[in-house]
């Protein structure tokens, strides 16, 4: 764990949410936010989410929930009852921030709408994430990541190269690991981070209405100026980006069947791949006077011919040649297509810290994690404790902050409140 208290680290944030905003009070909670996950006394349904530790399903061994869920507390509460709404309330006022993934009208229905909010806690900021937000005429459908990113446009831009007839043979692919969600809580951190600083200037609260369509749908790329502009449709590529014309691949597979991403150089000329090719002894022609021209290298056919010779060279080795390191040596945008657990040893994500170490104590073991998703020079991220126990915390939010005894925290367990 960091010992960095994080440039949040007097903010504490009231987390009522699934999947949908798990990865927003993880993002909060790792700038330094004490975040209190509030979850029904029969657990949150992400703890349902496998795949499970050492492949046995429990509650309490979902990696999905550990790995949103660490860096924070954890309490329970039905807070949908009379006796939950009420201390809903008698915990708010010490919060500044509230995470709320359900239903558009939910708390208004239920009395604990922004105004009621306001009038408990003035400065409370409500970051509302649903599928199509509060108003207009989707509001009250349902969504998934998969159907977001569908709607949103961003599958149609995933999958690989069409046939020759520019028809495709394949289907769309929905990137995996719930894009969309992580999508609308990188929107909402920084919203949240903007309502903030306003409640500094002003030392008022906001509502943020989120949309995960709306979120998703700005991840399209070019292609709506295209369509605007051009009337140009876009063609998806296989590792590409989408594009109205088929650019050149930029995978190419070794000798033992693994891939290299083998891009050019900023700046368009393919020079130093052919001093690169030159330097194995596998250039062909390309040193050739007459490829030394950019304008020439772009030509179709030459292109076709280069990106020919590269794959050769490519497929003569095995990937553990590290051939993507001799394409840097020549400043060419060249990296492994690794499998996942590669990444662990890989000594650029040693050095910017990119995974972490997280202990679980009641297992006696400590764990690897994913560590800080960016670098914010002095500002610290925290990185751990583990997910909490479900209602881990009861006793500490109940008792020592909101001054129950332990019979009345007993009491409420016992109706099923907490």
């Amino acid at each position: 764990m960091s010992s960095g208290k994080g440039f949040l680290f007097d903010v504490r944030v009231l987390e009522l949410a699934d999947e949908r905003g798990e990865f927003l009070g993880k993002l909060l909670a790792g700038a330094g936010a004490a975040v209190v996950k509030v979850e029904p006394p029969g657990g949150n349904r992400t703890r349902a989410i496998g795949p499970f530790y050492q492949d046995k399903p429990h509650p309490e061994r979902s990696l999905f929930f550990w790995h949103y869920n660490f860096g924070k507390r954890g309490i329970t509460l039905d807070w949908r009852t009379p006796q939950g709404r009420d201390l809903l309330k008698r915990l708010l006022p010490s919060f500044d921030v509230l995470i709320y993934t359900g239903a558009p009208g939910e708390l208004e229905a239920l009395g604990l709408g922004y105004k009621a909010l306001r009038a408990v806690n003035s400065r409370l900021i409500v970051a509302a994430i649903t599928p199509f937000g509060q108003t207009g005429p989707w509001r009250d459908l349902k969504g998934s990541d998969i159907v977001h990113l569908a709607l949103g446009g961003v599958m149609m831009n995933c999958g690989y190269d069409p046939m020759p007839t520019m028809e495709y043979d394949t289907p769309p692919i929905a990137p995996q690991m719930w894009h969309a969600y992580h999508i609308a809580c990188n929107n909402t951190y920084m919203a949240t981070l903007g309502a903030l600083l306003y409640r500094e200037r002003t030392g008022k609260g906001q509502f943020l209405d989120a949309s995960i369509h709306q979120a998703v749908s700005t991840c399209t790329e070019v292609d709506i100026p295209h369509m605007v502009y051009g009337r140009q449709p876009v063609y998806r590529q296989t590792g590409r980006h989408a594009m109205p014309t088929i650019v050149t691949g930029s995978q190419s597979i070794t000798k033992d069947g693994r891939f290299v991403n083998c891009s050019g150089v900023l700046g368009g000329t393919q020079q130093p791949l052919f001093e690169m090719l030159h330097k194995f002894g596998m250039a062909d022609d390309l040193m050739e006077e007459k490829y030394k021209d950019p304008a020439v290298q772009k030509e179709p056919v030459v292109s076709r011919h280069i990106n020919a010779v590269m794959k050769r060279f490519v497929q003569a080795y095995r990937f553990d040649r590290d051939l993507w390191k001799e394409g840097q040596k020549y400043n060419m945008h060249w990296s492994p297509i690794r499998k996942a657990h590669e990444n662990l040893a890989d000594p650029h994500w040693a050095a910017r810290k990119t995974f972490t170490k997280v202990h679980h104590e009641d297992l006696g073991k400590t764990l690897d994690y994913n560590g800080a998703p960016w670098l914010a020079g002095k500002s610290q991220w925290r990185t751990g404790p583990r997910a909490p126990h479900l209602g881990e915390h009861n006793g500490e939010v109940y008792g020592k902050e909101l001054g129950l005894t332990p019979k009345e925290i007993a009491t409420l367990k016992k109706q099923n409140v907490i």
